[in-house]
């Protein structure tokens, strides 16, 4: 028992040593803040703007959005120039940032908000309504 603690004891601190190590490297990179590192990847803030890295500080995300919030199923809501989109994990941006607004998706749909109007767009981020579905004010 006194082994499995021991090794437990040491494996934790073998981690977090990597994970201080590859935070020490980003944080020379010039980020202004590194936040936990979750399936391999950080977010990463510089000069206010959020990006992600990779477990060896290589940036794959740069820090060009004003936000990017957790992903889900392999995409992140991303806030651009004051609007919203979504990129995949490889950091491309798979629905353009035009949107005022973007709820979370429910059965590959969304509600949007674009121009004062309420749509629904499809996961490609095409809007499949048409007209005016309700004011969004």
């Amino acid at each position: 028992m006194k082994k499995i603690l021991l090794l437990l004891i040491i494996f934790c601190f073998a981690n977090n040593y990597s994970n201080a190590q590859s935070k020490k490297k980003a944080v020379a990179k010039g980020y202004d803040a590194i936040y936990p590192f979750i399936k391999g990847k950080a977010k990463v803030s510089k000069n206010g703007k959020y990006g992600y890295i990779n477990m060896e500080g290589e940036e794959f995300i740069p820090c060009k959005y004003e936000e990017i919030y957790p992903f889900e199923r392999g995409i992140a809501k991303v806030q651009r120039t004051g609007k919203y989109g979504f990129i995949n994990e490889q950091g491309e941006e798979i629905i353009e940032c035009k949107f005022d607004y973007i709820g979370p998706f429910k059965n590959g749909r969304a509600i949007v908000k674009l121009g004062g109007k309420l749509e629904i767009i499809d996961t490609e981020g095409t809007v499949i309504t048409e007209g005016n579905h309700g004011s969004a004010q």
